[in-house]
């Protein structure tokens, strides 16, 4: 298992977006020990596999053994996401190397330790508290090919809020809190001709605002290259890394 102090925001990022998928999709999870696994078939929309490997112990060879193991059904395409304290070094990634798979990209899990101050002063981010108000949100963000999947209404754990502006969603973000004490940002998009406006920012703040109110403890997510500067700016710091490996040969 991860033998790192920041651990918990692995499992917290774990824990909160396969609850989505769990939610939205009907996908599988399970816990074989040092690794687990997110089956999505082929039921979630703009996922490219079938399966995700999810890498918490730090032996490269048992990953791969208890990957090799595992039932997958002709032609299923999978990729292994390895959890690491620092950033990818090359003797993780000539291990795996070794072991068939190919690196693609590694991401930063930040997180934000709460309460946090939440200055108000923009009144246009909306909490979603009903069908209509997704069914309004979507055909604003359908216009960046985004949609907010109706099952997830109604789901205590799953907060979902949108930007509105010109009387249209111009963005959203979604909030889980399904890992006691811990708030997951799972989402966070503007439309495209809406950026550089502050719009992802105050988002941000909203769900700040709702995971004081709640009484959570962190805040944690997985940076995009795009949105790092904000959550630097936000206050956010380095807790862990995820690196993404596929078979070699596996086009995704």
């Amino acid at each position: 298992m991860l033998p790192f102090s920041n651990s918990w925001a692995v499992e917290a990022l774990i824990r909160s977006y396969n609850h989505v998928y769990q939610v939205a999709y009907q996908s599988r999870y399970e816990d074989l020990g040092g690794v687990r696994v997110s089956y999505y078939g082929n039921k979630a929309p703009g996922v490219p596999f079938q399966m995700e490997f999810l890498a918490v112990d730090l032996d490269p060879i048992m990953v791969g053994a208890c990957i090799h193991s595992y039932p997958k059904k002709p032609g299923e395409k999978f990729v292994l996401n390895a959890f690491h304290s620092e950033p990818i070094r090359l003797e993780l990634k000539s291990q795996y190397q070794s072991l068939g798979y190919d690196f693609v990209e590694t991401a930063m899990i930040m997180g934000l330790p709460l309460p946090v101050k939440t200055p108000r002063g923009w009144t246009h981010v909306h909490k979603i508290g009903s069908l209509e108000e997704i069914e309004f949100a979507n055909q604003g963000l359908a216009l960046g090919g985004e949609h907010i999947p109706p099952q997830i209404h109604g789901d205590a754990h799953i907060l979902n809020f949108y930007a509105q502006l010109e009387h249209r969603a111009v963005g959203w973000t979604q909030l889980v809190t399904a890992y006691e004490g811990v708030g997951y940002v799972n989402q966070l998009y503007t439309l495209p001709v809406y950026r550089r406006r502050g719009i992802g920012a105050r988002m941000l703040r909203r769900a700040h605002q709702e995971a004081n109110h709640l009484g959570l403890r962190h805040m944690v997510l997985l940076a995009s290259e795009m949105g790092m500067s904000l959550y630097r700016r936000a206050g956010y710091q380095p807790l862990a890394y995820l690196s993404v490996f596929r078979p070699s040969g596996q086009a995704v």
